[in-house]
């Protein structure tokens, strides 16, 4: 994206006030989440009209003093750069352009640049994660929580996994998209808690079609390549293949035993993007034999109380191992059946989002996952 075909990304007195007030209480402070909070309430009042500013994204220049950056959407989402007019400039985003030369409300002269901030823009995001503040970026956060995990839409994802945090105090935060675009919510939203992130701070092994020899020969490249804290997902059965709970043990104790640990395995269990969970036996023509007889006779006629036993077995299966189940689910999943599954894995699991299960519900999942 560029900015050469716009007058301005944002209207130049807004960008005063912006930064009349970033200039008012940032300086000579650290910029952290307070003041950030602090900066985002005393900014309800201006109501800026052609912008929205995210107020998690405010940093200082690291070497450039009085120069700060935040990103904000005016007529396309850009990172503006704030800076006294007599300040040294910043060499951290090279090319922007001018908003104006201009004096704030209180007499401050300023200079406000801006460079193009979307997910496409993968050198500036970059350069925000690894220069200007290391705090966006992933990282392993163990196997002890729930994880939801987004592929798209990385603006909505990471606005409901604050959401989440704020009205539960979890960090179920996880990404499986493409890594800038990441990075790029989590800057917008100041998350700076870590989050999960294949192709980076984690890596996914479809280990159905592999031989033992090959899956071990993976994990342990993947091991010299990254360290130990790079956690690593395996998926053993091919899909549709249901998985059970004994198969899935004997698999990790040979891992273990061989020195390899991992920390998702993930599991088919029947799930189906074209069709709620079944109800009642009646609806569940075609299954296996052995969870039917699972649901007549130890569960007492009641599929999703056979989905939560044997949910419940397959992550106790994975924990002995130090790890925890993973599951795709899709827009079909009812309530009652997300609640079983979230029972059963003692609401530590790894919860990729499916076929027609959006970012937006994320709240609403981590609702019925926690019971």
């Amino acid at each position: 994206m560029t900015l050469d075909s716009l007058s301005v990304p944002v209207r130049a007195h807004e960008a005063s006030q912006l930064a009349d007030l970033i200039f008012q209480f940032a300086e000579g402070r650290a910029v952290d989440d307070a003041l950030r909070r602090m900066l985002a309430s005393r900014a309800a009042s201006l109501a800026f009209e052609g912008m929205t500013v995210y107020w998690g994204s405010l940093a200082a220049d690291p070497v450039a003093k009085s120069t700060y950056f935040v990103a904000v959407d005016g007529k396309v989402p850009v990172l503006l750069q704030i800076a006294h007019a007599t300040a040294p400039g910043s060499a951290l985003f090279p090319h922007s352009q001018l908003v104006g030369r201009m004096r704030t409300p209180r007499g401050v002269e300023i200079v406000v640049n801006a460079s193009p901030f979307a997910p496409a823009d993968a050198e500036r995001i970059r350069t925000y994660a690894e220069q200007l503040d290391r705090g966006v970026q992933p990282g392993a956060q163990g196997v002890d929580t729930l994880f939801i995990a987004a592929a798209a839409n990385a603006d909505t994802a990471f606005s409901q996994f604050r959401a989440v945090q704020r009205k539960y105090g979890l960090s179920v935060a996880a990404w499986t998209g493409a890594v800038e675009e990441g990075l790029w919510g989590a800057i917008r939203y100041g998350w700076r808690e870590g989050f999960a992130l294949r192709g980076a701070s984690r890596t996914r092994i479809d280990a159905s079609a592999m031989s033992e020899e090959a899956l071990d020969e993976r994990i342990d490249l993947l091991r010299k390549l990254h360290g130990r804290t790079h956690d690593i997902d395996v998926r053993f059965d091919a899909p549709g293949v249901f998985t059970k709970a004994e198969e899935l043990g004997a698999k990790m104790e040979r891992l273990r035993t061989a020195g390899r640990a991992v920390q998702v395995v993930e599991v088919e269990i029947g799930l189906r993007a074209d069709a709620p969970y079944p109800v009642t036996l009646a609806e569940m023509t075609g299954w296996p034999e052995e969870i039917l007889s699972s649901v007549q006779w130890k569960a007492a006629g009641k599929p999703l109380a056979e989905l939560r036993q044997r949910v419940e077995a397959l992550q106790q299966a994975a924990r002995q191992y130090g790890a925890v189940i993973g599951i795709t689910g899709y827009g079909t999943l009812t309530e009652e059946a997300l609640e079983a599954i979230g029972a059963g894995a003692s609401r530590r699991l790894w919860f990729e989002l499916g076929e027609g299960l959006g970012p937006d519900r994320i709240v609403e999942l981590v609702a019925s996952l926690r019971g």
